[in-house]
């Protein structure tokens, strides 16, 4: 992680409950994070770097059973919430109504909020999932930002929406140790 960066946010972090040994060991000098580690089984967790004089706090919401989040709060004239998510790959048909709970609490606490994250939906096709994906964001008046792949397949998985926050300039960049 450069200087320059002010957050960085990562969904599979793989580690487990109680386990911040290899989160600890990756926090730059200035950094801190915050994480939330699955529960239990494989894979799966998401974390939050950030520079130590950025100032968070944590926003309590319930675990959802079909996606993986870490949600947090950053101070400032504007504050913002943010919500790293990560939804396995497995389709689960109960996904688009957990979401939408979790939607209408993120929209209850602020209406600047920034969705991003791994959601295993590929959003540049008219799948199913991906369709109704799309309509559960109109509903909420959020706009997904990602216009590019973002997996080695070419299709659109890893996403970052927002109802009302302007986004100026995205980017990926492939580091070759993740298919997204």
């Amino acid at each position: 992680m450069n200087s320059y960066l002010d957050f960085l946010c990562i969904t599979e972090t793989w580690h487990k409950p109680l386990d911040y040994f290899s989160l600890n060991l990756t926090t730059p000098t200035g950094y801190t994070y915050m994480d939330r580690a699955r529960p239990e089984g494989r894979g799966g967790g998401v974390a939050a770097f950030y520079r130590k004089d950025i100032k968070t706090s944590t926003i309590s919401i319930p675990a959802a059973p079909f996606f993986e989040h870490l949600t947090f709060k950053l101070s400032g004239p504007t504050p913002l919430v943010t919500a790293i998510i990560y939804r396995p790959p497995k389709p689960n048909p109960s996904f688009p109504s957990d979401f939408s709970d979790f939607l209408t609490q993120l929209s209850a606490i602020s209406p600047s909020v920034l969705l991003l994250g791994d959601f295993n939906i590929h959003l540049d096709t008219d799948c199913k999932s991906a369709t109704e994906f799309r309509e559960l964001l109109h509903f909420f008046n959020f706009t997904q930002h990602v216009n590019f792949p973002t997996h080695s397949r070419g299709h659109i998985l890893d996403l970052v929406c927002s109802p009302g926050v302007t986004i100026h300039h995205l980017s990926s960049f492939n580091l070759n140790i993740s298919d997204n």
